[in-house]
């Protein structure tokens, strides 16, 4: 990994942390109905329930899409 790109957990922990700072929620979900694999990060309002709305590029997920990560680990690899 390159020394100025930052990993992906570090890039969820920050995500987390502006979410909780806005009070929103943050939900991983896998992507394995499109077929890229891989995990979907979406920060939304905590009311609202993104497994309930229509994916898709087009679907009502893709507003609160935030990041899109192929692997994402349990620790820091900076």
């Amino acid at each position: 990994m390159s020394d100025l790109t930052r990993c992906n957990f570090c890039t969820l922990k920050s995500i987390r942390a502006d979410a909780r700072k806005k009070k929103l929620k943050v939900t991983i979900l896998s992507d394995a109905k499109w077929g890229m694999g891989g995990v979907n990060v979406y920060v939304h309002p905590k009311n609202i329930k993104i497994r309930d709305l229509p994916g898709g590029e087009d679907g009502e997920r893709e507003k609160y899409r935030k990041a899109w990560f192929m692997e994402l680990t349990n620790h820091c690899c900076c």
